[in-house]
């Protein structure tokens, strides 16, 4: 089991058995994050694009696949792209194929039998009732190493080699170990464990819900990792997993097809306040690139910025809003003052949200962040050029005037028609559509 949450994991890699019957076009890989595995019909692309600029969604590119993130519209996204015929697997989908793979029931291990043992390093054995590793006894005798342990059971060997999982089995009278990799042993432990409980611990305001991952030991990696794709970090309270309250019922039903009774605690996660949470960013430390991309369009919005050393302050109609920015996962709002993530500087759906917050806070214009956004974005790494050269695409039917903007603004264009050149040449590839960029640019060049 891992002790602490995985950063760098695949969300599709148990998708396997849930794509049987094809791929669909977009995977939930994470709430409200939506991943393009599967080509989509170009009519359709357009009227998905039309559907995200209507939401004002922002589509952007992660780990090269075309990616988008709702919020409070992801109901209505999600009902609207069967309009469009696009399809989609939802998380829910995921718990669907989730619930018929593993079922709770309890299949009853064999007596204990003397199992020959082929060395002396450091052997442990499952133990169904409790769900964690009890130390075997290793007998030594005449260089022959055995054990007495239950047949059916799962053995962990660890030794100057790493970690290996045998199952012991009877075939005629005689027993061996069968070698099994991680994912399969946890499966079967899963299948001989016995019914348990583990606690969630709510917010003093209950809109959270956090389990400590430790209450989670020994679980199949198919679980843990749809709970890693519903649930999120919090890097106040370490290991451990943090719900929306109101998606409870889905972890329930999760643990309860491996056994496991999900219970109310009744201790609470004292979090702290976000002012002191996360060490503040002083203004000077602040990639200058991406920070004058904020405040450009606070600009447009008709907002005036004051800078102070390890400050802002954003005046409009409706007063002021002081503005910190943290090493921090998160950007929240209490009264007359903001915690910006320095992270959200780097990405554009986040970047959108806070200065929608700033908008409604201050009373300033109610502009088109996408296109601003787009617009200022600079281009300093790869996700920066998928991310222009896509919203200059989902903009070009619509209004080609402003797709041409994007691209050529804040000087991007010559590195977009020098990546867009290595892609008619063969060198590179790509997954957007370069047919419609190539327009983009030729309509710029004949201006």
């Amino acid at each position: 089991m891992k002790s602490s949450i995985d950063d760098a994991f695949n969300p599709l890699e148990f998708c396997d058995l849930c794509f049987q019957r094809g791929m669909p076009n977009l995977c939930e890989t994470y709430k409200n994050t939506f991943t393009k595995i599967s080509p989509i019909h170009f009519s359709q692309q357009a009227k998905l694009d039309r559907l995200l600029n209507t939401l004002q969604v922002i589509p952007r590119m992660v780990n090269r696949r075309w990616t988008c993130t709702m919020d409070t519209t992801r109901k209505e996204f999600l009902d609207s792209l069967w309009g469009i015929g696009v399809s989609v697997h939802t998380l829910d989908d995921h718990l669907k194929v989730l619930t018929r793979l593993y079922k709770p029931e309890i299949r009853r291990l064999a007596e204990p039998e003397i199992v020959d043992l082929p060395n002396q390093d450091s052997w442990e054995e499952f133990d169904p009732k409790t769900r964690a590793w009890s130390q075997v006894n290793v007998i030594n005798k005449n260089k022959k190493f055995t054990a007495k342990v239950r047949l059916g059971n799962i053995l962990k060997c660890s030794g100057m080699e790493g970690t290996s999982y045998y199952r012991t089995n009877k075939n005629d009278d005689s027993i061996t170990l069968i070698p099994m990799e991680k994912r399969a042993a946890r499966n079967i432990m899963c299948a001989i464990a016995e019914p348990t409980i583990v606690h969630w611990r709510p917010d003093k305001m209950e809109k959270f819900a956090f389990i400590d991952v430790t209450e989670l030991d020994n679980i199949p990696d198919e679980i843990f990792s749809f709970l890693q794709r519903l649930g999120k970090k919090d890097k106040r309270v370490a290991n451990s997993l943090v719900f929306e309250s109101e998606d409870l019922d889905l972890v329930r039903d999760t643990l309860s097809c491996i056994k496991i009774n999900l219970e109310k605690s009744s201790e609470t996660v004292n979090i702290e306040s976000f002012a002191k949470s996360g060490t503040s960013i002083t203004i000077n430390n602040i990639a200058s690139e991406r920070l004058q991309v904020m405040l450009d369009i606070v600009k447009e919005m008709g907002g005036m910025i004051s800078s102070q050393e390890d400050h802002l302050i954003i005046s409009g109609k409706r007063g002021s809003v002081k503005i910190i920015f943290v090493d921090d996962d998160k950007s929240m709002q209490d009264g007359n003052m903001m915690q910006i993530s320095i992270s959200a500087l780097e990405d554009s759906p986040r970047l959108s949200e806070v200065l929608s917050m700033i908008r409604k806070k201050l009373g300033l214009l109610d502009v088109s962040l996408d296109a601003l956004l787009a617009q200022r974005w600079p281009i300093l790494n790869d996700t920066d050029l998928q991310y222009v050269v896509q919203t200059a695409i989902s903009w070009y039917s619509s209004n080609p005037i402003l797709a041409g903007k994007i691209i050529s603004e804040n000087n991007k264009l010559d590195k977009i028609k020098a990546w867009y050149t290595k892609i008619k040449e063969g060198k590179i590839r790509s997954s957007l559509d370069t047919i419609t960029l190539g327009k983009i640019i030729k309509r710029l060049e004949s201006n």
